[in-house]
């Protein structure tokens, strides 16, 4: 009775469940880069928020967020009540389809503009 060679099925084992383990690593990649961007994201729209309530020009704000979020990120500033209201937002690609946007990961900030003169926020009993 002759034997079977078992010699090349660890290799077709590997090959069959490499592209898997591909796929794996991509999307732990790529959840890690949506992590840190929308990291940054929040720190952008921290510190125009906090640059318009400290009375800075709101183009002036916007290009040190600009600096944090990046050339891709888009701002809107608005009013909410008695606070400022900043939005930043960043669309998701794959660059190497050059496709749609997958996602838009979004950061908002609010603060209160400082009184005119008194260096204090909003209005508050000294």
């Amino acid at each position: 009775m002759a034997t079977r060679s078992q010699g090349g099925s660890s290799t077709a084992e590997f090959a069959v469940l490499l592209p898997a383990v591909a796929a794996l690593m991509a999307l732990v990649l790529g959840a890690g880069v949506c992590g840190m961007t929308q990291v940054r994201l929040e720190q952008a729209a921290r510190a125009t928020a906090r640059e318009i309530a400290r009375g800075e020009p709101t183009a002036s704000a916007v290009q040190a967020g600009q600096r944090l979020a990046g050339e891709d990120a888009r701002f809107r500033v608005g009013a909410a009540g008695t606070y400022r209201r900043v939005e930043v937002s960043i669309p998701i690609t794959l660059p190497w389809f050059g496709g749609p946007e997958l996602l838009v990961l979004t950061a908002r900030a609010e603060a209160r503009p400082e009184d005119a003169g008194t260096g204090r926020t909003g209005g508050h009993a000294p």
